[in-house]
């Protein structure tokens, strides 16, 4: 089934706004990488790798012995999360999706997982077949093919509070932080006991979307369960402090023996599973990609208020900027607010006009710090000074292109870089600025492509060839072309000196192009004649070193060779076409 045009629409925005939250994480990391804040740059990227994996956090939660681990069974239609007397050990067990059934576990001191079967599980999730955790089981995986589990959906089950073991206690209340949105399970057995209540207001501080479920209502007759339910939805509508609290009520117990024996006489809705079932979907269709962002910026604003707070009482180091900290507090506020307004977070298509691309373009060359031309160098000095040029470029503007979405769009209309410049760029940047930089470019070649597809045969070669860079529009070789003006210029500057002569002696000498190149420049004859005389020389040196490299080779007295005499052949190369990073078309 095809997504309608308000789905790829909600999709697109998705999309964007994950990408406007990828670069404020970045942002941040940067920041507190800078203020030798580690821990919380690592805090952020924690963050990142959870925006990337898209993973959404639905978290059972409740105390010892509310039938949380049967919910679950009930919910995926399958029994697999030991349930009995016994509480669960400390660790936190996952259900997600997978294409086979799997069972991944990561212990305390292994650096690899451990992969067991689903038979095996109850031997380390619970009290009876790892008393005390002595296994050291810190999460449990398992992967299902279920259709419920799609998309993301982590489907997290929790040690129960106020069991004979704290350390289960300790354990889900490290967890919350992580959750997306939460079920918070009770049962008619003990309903809402103080502890409870105390950590249903703990568990509101995290959780932005709240399910209540009461459980084991086949328990009770039927004349108490209005006065159980009214008890428990009072209860709860004073700690949310919300007067319309829904809840579910419903049996665990006679919802998973219907799905797995399709008993008639206790099938979903007598159970009481089919509502809360059919609350989840709508909750999952509607409403948990903008709740999964939405939670990913909380997190961040609370980590950034944790440092605001931090500054201002002198905690922490003085290189802290509060100023740079308000203003990515500032940014993800805004972010949010995009999210969970009806604007779209910025819009799909950006109009960059000439006089606004030529100032992207040139604030883009700007980066580049011009030096004064290395006459030392042991290569061309023009190539030298343009290798560093092209270095400093793409240093600079890998990171730009990743993160502006001006700079994105001004390279779509540059037609990104030519050939040579597109696998130079490539040896620097990384997989990730290359993924996030050329994405809107791409996406842009993929829709002209299909606009080309109702064109004729040469219209679509010419859709084709506007995507096609060459030397007059790639970027690269731009700012090559610019630079070289100014480096011969220096240069000329240089060795119209005795100086500069004398510094342009101990050097290689220029390659033949960027010699050609200064000769047109039409430099006074004494200074012509000085360039050519010592190119000349400098080739009958390379010339010298050379045979000198092949005799010694030849005689086996390699040990003999010298330095020059070693990358005579490479130096020579260089002389006659320049250095391949200093390429232009």
């Amino acid at each position: 089934m095809q997504p309608n045009k308000s789905q790829e629409s909600q999709l697109r925005q998705y999309t964007l706004a994950k990408q406007q939250i990828g670069e404020l994480l970045h942002a941040g990391i940067q920041f507190f990488e800078d203020i030798k804040e580690e821990s919380i740059a690592e805090q952020c990227r924690t963050l990142l790798v959870k925006l990337a994996e898209d993973r959404f956090n639905l978290v059972v939660v409740g105390q010892f012995k509310r039938g949380k681990s049967s919910l679950m069974n009930a919910i995926i239609g399958r029994d697999f999360l030991p349930t009995g007397l016994l509480p669960l050990t400390s660790a936190i067990t996952t259900l997600c999706y997978g294409p086979q059934e799997k069972v991944i576990l990561n212990r305390a001191g292994w650096v690899l997982a451990d992969e067991i079967t689903i038979p095996e599980l109850a031997e380390y999730v619970t009290e009876q077949g790892n008393p005390g955790n002595i296994k050291g089981v810190i999460e449990v995986r398992i992967e299902l093919p279920v259709p419920f589990l799609r998309r993301g959906l982590y489907f997290v089950d929790t040690p129960g509070i106020g069991s004979a073991r704290s350390e289960n206690t300790a354990t889900t209340y490290s967890f919350l932080p992580e959750s997306d949105a939460v079920i918070f399970v009770t049962s008619v057995e003990a309903p809402l006991s103080e502890a409870e209540e105390a950590f249903l207001q703990d568990v509101r501080q995290y959780a932005r979307r709240l399910f209540i479920v009461v459980n084991k209502m086949d328990l009770l007759a039927p004349n108490e369960h209005g006065q159980v339910l009214d008890y428990i939805r009072t209860g709860v509508s004073r700690i949310l402090g919300e007067k319309d609290v829904r809840i579910f009520p419903l049996s665990a117990r006679l919802a998973l023996e219907s799905k797995l024996h399709g008993n008639n006489h206790n099938d979903a809705s007598l159970s009481g599973l089919d509502m809360l079932e059919t609350a989840l979907e709508k909750f999952l269709a509607e409403e948990k990609s903008q709740l999964f962002l939405v939670a990913i910026l909380d997190r961040l604003t609370r980590t950034l208020s944790d440092v605001e707070l931090r500054v201002n009482t002198g905690k922490t180091s003085p290189q802290a900027s509060l100023t740079h900290l308000l203003n990515l507090h500032s940014r993800a506020d805004s972010i949010r607010n995009d999210i969970l307004g009806v604007a779209e977070v910025f819009p799909v298509q950006v109009e960059t006009s000439n006089d606004n691309l030529q100032e992207i373009e040139a604030s883009v060359f700007s980066v580049v710090q011009r030096q004064h031309t290395p006459l030392k160098a042991r290569t061309c000095p023009i190539c030298a000074a343009q290798s560093q040029t092209i270095f400093d470029f793409f240093a600079q503007y890998q990171s730009k292109l990743a993160k502006d979405n001006d700079v994105r769009q001004a390279f779509v209309v540059s037609k990104g870089f030519c050939q040579v410049h597109t696998w130079q760029f490539e040896q620097l940047a990384s997989p990730q600025g290359i993924s996030e930089g050329y994405v809107t470019f791409i996406e842009t070649v993929a829709s002209e492509l299909r606009r080309a597809a109702g064109l004729t045969r040469s219209q679509s070669i010419k859709a084709i060839g506007n995507f096609l860079p060459d030397g007059k529009t790639c970027l690269a070789c731009r700012l090559l072309r610019d630079d070289e003006v100014i480096q011969r210029e220096r240069l000329l500057a240089n060795i119209s000196t005795t100086d500069g002569q004398e510094f342009y002696r101990r050097s290689l000498g220029l390659c033949l192009p960027h010699l050609q190149a200064i000769l047109a420049d039409k430099p006074p004859k004494k200074i012509r004649e000085f360039l050519l005389l010592e190119q000349a020389r400098h080739f009958e040196d390379l010339s010298e070193d050379m045979h000198n490299f092949t005799l010694k080779r030849d005689a086996i007295r390699s040990g003999l060779l010298n330095s020059n005499e070693e990358n005579a052949w490479r130096r020579a190369l260089v002389q006659l076409v320049g250095e391949r990073t200093a390429h232009k078309e």
